[in-house]
């Protein structure tokens, strides 16, 4: 069976596609909708909470390698942890209240993506 998250990106994939635009610097970006749309707070929590998981998944598997190597400062990674589990309580709470209230959320998610050049 398979989940409500993976449904809607199979109905919703044109809306996923990058468009390219400026950034504010004139450089040129890509712009991807991952999330739009109305959501029922099962849905909400779904989409919300997996990209949050995955993502304190990815910071904390950076964590690990970072302190493996002992040549680079973990802080930043540790940070970014705490504030993505800072978001999850946000969201979590926000999804309860919404079911509690028999509320839909309107979520609206882009990601611009502009590619830089490595500094030396």
């Amino acid at each position: 069976m398979e989940s409500k998250l993976f449904q809607w990106l199979k109905a919703n994939k044109n809306k996923l596609l990058p468009h390219k635009s400026s950034s504010d610097k004139g450089d040129p970006c890509y712009q991807v909708r991952l999330v739009e749309g109305l959501f029922d707070p099962a849905e909400s929590a779904e989409v919300l909470l997996s990209l949050l998981n995955y993502k304190i998944k990815f910071h904390t598997v950076q964590l690990l390698n970072l302190k493996e190597t002992n040549n680079s400062n973990p802080e930043n990674s540790q940070k970014r942890i705490e504030e993505l589990r800072a978001a999850k309580q946000e969201v979590t709470d926000l999804v309860v209240e919404a079911r509690n209230k028999d509320l839909i959320l309107e979520i609206h998610s882009t990601v611009k993506i502009i590619p830089k050049k490595r500094s030396e």
